[in-house]
């Protein structure tokens, strides 16, 4: 009997490829968290009246943009419109 055992090389594969697919998807979820934060930056330079033409209040993109960094601001504004469009009863 030995202390160690030799594990076979097909188990190692199917051990490290679920890490290695969650690495993936958690790196492409931080670059477009990344890149929607970017967008939502240049809607928060845009004039209030053309946020009115959007759906959206200065407040709404104020919020959005200090949310936690882990959370999608484009994500935010976008349900601060749909809920705006639904309290007005405009349907797009």
């Amino acid at each position: 009997m030995t202390l160690a055992q030799k594990i076979p090389a097909t188990r190692t594969t199917e051990t490290l490829a679920p890490t290695f697919g969650a690495g993936i998807s958690a790196l492409r979820a931080i670059v477009r968290t990344f890149l929607n934060r970017r967008a939502a930056y240049r809607v928060s330079e845009l004039p209030d009246y053309l946020l009115t033409d959007i759906g959206l209040k200065r407040d709404d993109v104020h919020d959005a943009m200090h949310a936690d960094w882990r959370e999608d601001p484009t994500f935010k504004m976008a349900m601060a419109a749909a809920r705006r469009r639904r309290q007005s009863g405009k349907v797009a």
